[in-house]
């Protein structure tokens, strides 16, 4: 999609990346670092996840679960730490707007299912629901640690949408997604650094 905008629009540019290879994320950052010069990034947002099928702690295979941790949560943790400069530079060169995502933030794509307090309705999904509950812990403490920095970093579950991780069956649009999730960005501040959320601004329990 970024692709086909980046001939209808010039200020967006597609770099492709495998967040689960360091080398390209690393060229990634340096190549965003390029086109947004001195004014550094206001805003990461960690989208890339795979969801394999494994039911139970017997079905899900050791490589199941390492190829799921490399996407779901070290990628995140890659990608945060190699455009941190990035986001430090916006919010050094922002500092006279609040604390926001018009400042300086990270958004870190979660799911309902990572909360560790609904595991208990099925067996599905399991490395994918262990990559999720560790990508809020690991928001949680880029959230402790980059405030010092004036960035905040939060969790959003986006609703089951229809995308091809979701699926043709999810009852919410792609479009209703990301509308849903604009307006949690638009609308966070210092307060909400280190929040798991969803529409409405409202809060998941971890």
């Amino acid at each position: 999609m970024s692709a086909d905008l980046e001939h209808l629009l010039e200020d967006v540019h597609h770099i492709n990346v495998d967040v689960s290879n360091e080398g390209q994320v690393k060229d990634a950052a340096s190549k965003v670092s390029k086109i947004v010069g001195k004014d550094g990034l206001s805003l990461l947002i960690n989208n890339a996840a795979i969801m394999r099928h494994g039911k139970g702690i017997a079905g899900c295979s050791v490589r199941e679960m390492k190829e799921t941790l490399d996407t779901n949560l070290i990628g995140v943790h890659a990608m945060t730490q190699n455009f941190h400069p990035l986001l430090k530079q916006s919010a050094e060169t922002q500092a006279h707007l609040p604390i926001s995502c018009s400042r300086a933030a990270v958004c870190n794509l979660s799911a309902e299912l990572g909360s560790i307090k609904g595991t208990n309705r099925n067996n599905l999904y399991t490395a994918y629901k262990i990559s999720k509950a560790g990508l809020n812990m690991l928001t949680k403490c880029t959230a402790v640690d980059l405030i010092k920095d004036n960035i905040i970093c939060f969790s959003v579950h986006p609703g089951w949408a229809q995308t091809s991780l979701g699926g043709p069956q999810a009852p919410l649009s792609a479009e209703a997604a990301v509308e849903d999730m604009i307006k949690i960005m638009e609308a966070c501040t210092k307060k909400q650094n280190g929040a798991f959320l969803r529409k409405g601004m409202n809060s998941i329990m971890f």
